[in-house]
């Protein structure tokens, strides 16, 4: 139909170089998480074993 034909005004109202910075900004962030995950990983495990090995009432740190 003409909804197909006519393009999206918000998305053509956007520069390319704005979308690129958007990218990378994207593509920056998930190496972030990535990188947090693997470290945060062991620390939880490390976490949870010191939790089971020794009593909670002790208190959490």
């Amino acid at each position: 139909g003409d909804s197909v034909v006519s393009p999206n005004p918000t998305m053509s109202a956007i520069p390319k170089h704005i979308l690129d910075i958007w990218v990378i900004v994207l593509i920056i962030l998930a190496t972030i998480l990535v990188m947090t995950s693997m470290v945060l990983c062991p620390a939880t495990a490390v976490i949870i074993y010191r939790v089971r090995t020794h009593p909670i009432r002790n208190g959490v740190v």
